[in-house]
């Protein structure tokens, strides 16, 4: 082949071809690091930057990898070296159809885990969404969503380790690929290597072929892109959002529809709170803990959207004295036990008793207590004082009260600064959390003998 022009790609394949390749090398160490953190339940702002970077990227990689197969088929490969042996040219020809293969595959996997929402690690429901670099939400496949949490677990199961698997293949062919491709340009000295890279010249041609200027300009305006999209991608990874520390304020909002019911639980409760120090005229009422709840809501915002966390806390105790008649001797006195706190997500639940959330070691009660209750419309409203983490605040809750003869129900609805009470305030993923977060409370009671 003394002498002769190395023929080459197209111009549009070489592109393509460099851009999922850039893709892929992103990708891996990403992926290893992502699975790493989700070993160690890790949850911070850059875990979940990094799987909405991860989940766009791949589905980047599938869409251009289709676009990739379907050129490849008009538009045939420059032929093999003709020196090459007939087991090589097999291999070669098998590794290519390979790529493809993982090329399609893997991203495929990882979208059917993802629409699962179902944590491997937790086994548990995770319904995260998949923002496209922030532009929209991505459908889920086969409304896996809707499905039981038997089909979410087994399908979820089965697509990571699938994924897992065809990454690790990934990988090992790429550097084979990359082994092969070094091999026919500094040991067998032909033009494989130049078929594919931009501007190099096969071991053999003593000058640049001609210039094309078409396709000139799609090299160079595509492979711009591709380094654009590669700094951008890096930039959106290791960037960190700076978000402004704002006014203390407590935001008070009317009350709103009832919580879902939360079961009963068989966990055991906080220590007896001390005896209400209100006047006997006020009758005490038992609170129906598996008819009761205290929940939170709030959302996480990745730069791709926002995502609702709804929880609730499972050990907590309420002594209700409350009279309609004799608002002047009604109060009440809430403890809540913050490391009770449940998601369903084990990686939040595993952060949010820690120091920099609620800090349940330090300061495992949280407590509210009103001997302020007054009418307000056709409710009431408890004023009072909110206690987290030591800190202190004034807070009204809003609530509603329906009583038939000895039973009565209560629901009320108040939104916090979360930031008020130093929850979240120096942690990683402070960023994310958004700092109002709406405190639901239902109580079912009968009124004690």
């Amino acid at each position: 082949m003394s002498g002769a022009a190395a023929q080459r790609y197209t111009a549009v394949a070489i592109v393509l071809h460099w851009a999922i390749a850039f893709a892929i090398l992103l990708m891996i160490p990403l992926g290893l690091w992502m699975h790493e953190a989700a070993e160690h339940g890790g949850a911070s702002s850059e875990v979940f930057r990094a799987y909405q970077l991860h989940k766009s990227i791949g589905l980047t990689v599938l869409a251009l990898s289709l676009v990739r197969l379907g050129w490849r088929l008009a538009n045939p490969p420059p032929p093999l070296p003709e020196h090459m042996p007939a087991w090589e040219r097999i291999v070669a020809k098998a590794t290519h159809w390979a790529f493809y293969a993982l090329m399609i595959g893997l991203p495929l996997t990882g979208w059917l885990f993802v629409s699962a929402g179902w944590s491997v690690h937790d086994d548990s429901p995770l319904p995260v969404p998949t923002r496209f670099f922030g532009l929209f939400t991505v459908p889920h496949l086969f409304g896996l969503q809707g499905a039981s949490d038997e089909v979410r677990s087994a399908v979820a199961e089965a697509a990571s380790e699938a994924h897992e698997l065809l990454a690790y293949a990934t990988i090992g062919l790429a550097a084979l690929h990359a082994a092969a491709a070094l091999k026919h340009h500094f040991f067998d000295k032909d033009a494989t290597l130049a078929h594919m890279v931009p501007f190099l010249r096969a071991p053999f041609e003593t000058a640049a072929p001609p210039a094309n200027p078409g396709r000139l300009a799609v090299l160079g305006v595509g492979l711009s892109l591709t380094a654009v999209a590669l700094a951008a991608a890096l930039f959106a990874l290791t960037a960190r959002d700076e978000t402004p520390a704002g006014s203390s304020t407590v935001e008070i909002v009317e009350p709103a529809v009832p919580a879902p019911e939360t079961p009963a639980t068989n966990e055991t409760p906080p220590a007896a709170l001390p005896p209400a120090t209100a006047e006997a005229a006020a009758p005490s009422w038992r609170v129906n803990s598996a008819a009761s709840s205290i929940s939170f809501v709030t959302s996480i915002n990745d730069g791709s959207g926002d995502t609702p966390i709804q929880g609730r806390f499972t050990r907590w105790r309420a002594d209700i004295r409350f009279d309609p008649e004799h608002l002047d001797r009604s109060r009440v006195d809430v403890a809540i036990e913050t490391a009770s706190a449940r998601t369903g997500v084990g990686a939040q639940e595993d952060l949010l008793p820690g120091p920099d959330w609620f800090n349940a070691g330090a300061i495992p009660t949280a407590t509210f207590r009103s001997d302020d209750i007054r009418r307000r419309g056709d409710g009431y409203e408890a004023r009072g004082e909110l206690s987290i983490r030591g800190r202190t605040r004034d807070v009204t809750l809003p609530f509603t009260l329906i009583v038939d003869g000895a039973a009565a129900v209560m629901n009320g609805r108040v939104t916090i600064d979360r930031r008020d009470f130093d929850i979240g305030k120096d942690a990683d993923g402070d960023d994310m959390v958004a700092r109002n977060v709406d405190v639901v409370v239902r109580v079912e009671a009968t009124r004690a003998p």
